[in-house]
């Protein structure tokens, strides 16, 4: 008599796991972000920068290591974006930031090349 509680024990647990197993669902599976996923307001992992590096995707400051004109990663000052960029003169030439860049500054008048498609609304 135990063998068969033993069994049908036995069983039951199988037969549970196997319906239980994962499948058989109608919803489509959701992706879940990548581990290289940044939450960014500006640059994104592929982005190649201009012909100065400006605009090149950086999570840290080594990132922008081979843009000898673009040393700097805007994480540094700005956690929400991802570009290599370098400090510019608010009052310098419009061809100091490269194509596609322009030199912006904030309150305290510190300026840095952005890429221009981060400047659109």
């Amino acid at each position: 008599m135990r063998n068969q509680i033993g069994v049908i024990g036995t069983t039951a647990f199988v037969l549970a796991a196997i319906a239980c197993g994962g499948g058989g669902s109608d919803k489509p599976a959701v992706d879940a972000p990548g581990a290289d996923a940044y939450e960014s307001d500006c640059g994104v992992p592929g982005d190649l920068g201009n012909e100065l590096g400006i605009g090149k995707f950086c999570a840290s400051l080594g990132d922008c290591s081979t843009t000898a004109e673009a040393p700097l990663c805007s994480s540094l000052g700005d956690a929400n974006t991802h570009f290599c960029t370098k400090t510019c003169q608010s009052a310098g030439p419009t061809t100091q930031c490269g194509t596609g860049a322009e030199c912006t500054c904030n309150a305290s008048n510190q300026c840095g090349c952005t890429p221009s498609v981060c400047l659109t609304p």
